[in-house]
């Protein structure tokens, strides 16, 4: 296997859909969207939406009333937002902002800070784990965290959310339904500080800062994937539908590992690889300095 570049442009965050990728990125003159297949070259991308003096964070998509919207975080003038533009091109595009100004969060540092059940958008700021519906408002708070600047993603697990303060992986129902201390929603504690994970029902992959992965079940067995001191680890994904496990890392240089059935495979990647993620044939996308890049 290889690797091949779909995208040549530094994107900020991406998603897959069924065939396309959706993109944000940001260049001197400002924050864009773009749509790509995942098939494709670099530069068969199509601009969807441009805003100068602004940039664009985590981007999901939901379909509401028969559209689909691509939901982002943006910050323009000091301000964070959430915003949503259709994801059929449109000339001219203008996106939306719905719900209120967003305190405490840093769109550039994290990557996968926004997830959605395609009902609500959920993500997690320095002090909260926060719920907006997807056709905008108010916004409600989940579970109030310690002081932290999220970097490993927010995660979708069944009724859950799972996310991670300092050594500790928590989960809280999305549903509001949270009346246990945090203390008692633990889901795994790592050694040192939770650096990426890749939870699942009933186990999680957890990295850390140590440059340690371990799988840890809920029934108390786990494995140790990688051992301290092995590398930085920058962002995981678990590919349930074939059981395929990708970390992007440093490890004497910038690598993309993937486990994928009996074999393991590394590539070399561009500078700060991140973000990756799988599509549903368990072909690994990732982000890094060079592009939108995936696996061949």
């Amino acid at each position: 296997m290889s690797s091949r570049i779909v995208a040549q442009r530094v994107a900020d965050s991406m998603v897959l859909s069924t065939a396309n990728i959706y993109f944000t990125s940001h260049d001197t003159g400002g924050a864009q969207v773009f749509r790509t297949a995942q098939s494709a070259t670099p530069g068969q991308e199509v601009e969807l939406c441009h805003e100068p003096d602004c940039r664009f964070g985590d981007i999901v998509f939901a379909k509401v009333d028969d559209v689909f919207y691509g939901y982002f975080l943006a910050l323009a003038g000091g301000v964070t937002t959430i915003r949503r533009i259709p994801l059929a091109p449109q000339p001219d595009q203008v996106a939306e902002i719905i719900g209120p100004p967003i305190a405490e969060i840093d769109i550039v540092s994290s990557h996968g800070n926004l997830v959605t059940d395609g009902s609500f958008l959920y993500w997690q700021s320095d002090t909260a784990i926060n719920k907006m519906s997807v056709r905008g408002g108010a916004v409600s708070v989940l579970d109030g965290t310690p002081l932290t600047r999220p970097a490993t993603g927010l995660h979708l697990v069944g009724p859950n959310l799972i996310y991670a303060v300092g050594r500790v992986v928590y989960y809280v129902p999305v549903d509001g339904s949270a009346i246990t201390p945090p203390a008692l929603r633990v889901v795994f504690t790592i050694a040192t500080g939770v650096v990426a994970c890749a939870p699942l029902v009933g186990s999680v992959f957890v990295a850390d800062r140590n440059g340690s992965i371990v799988w840890h079940a809920n029934n108390g067995s786990g494995q140790v994937k990688q051992n301290p001191g092995a590398a930085l680890v920058t962002s995981m994904a678990y590919d349930g539908a074939h059981a395929y496990l990708a970390w992007t890392q440093m490890a004497g240089a910038w690598q993309l590992h993937l486990e994928a059935g009996v074999n393991n495979i590394t590539f070399t990647t561009g500078a700060n690889p991140r973000l990756a993620m799988f599509n549903a044939a368990g072909d690994v996308y990732w982000l890094d300095d060079d592009g939108v890049i995936a696996s061949r």
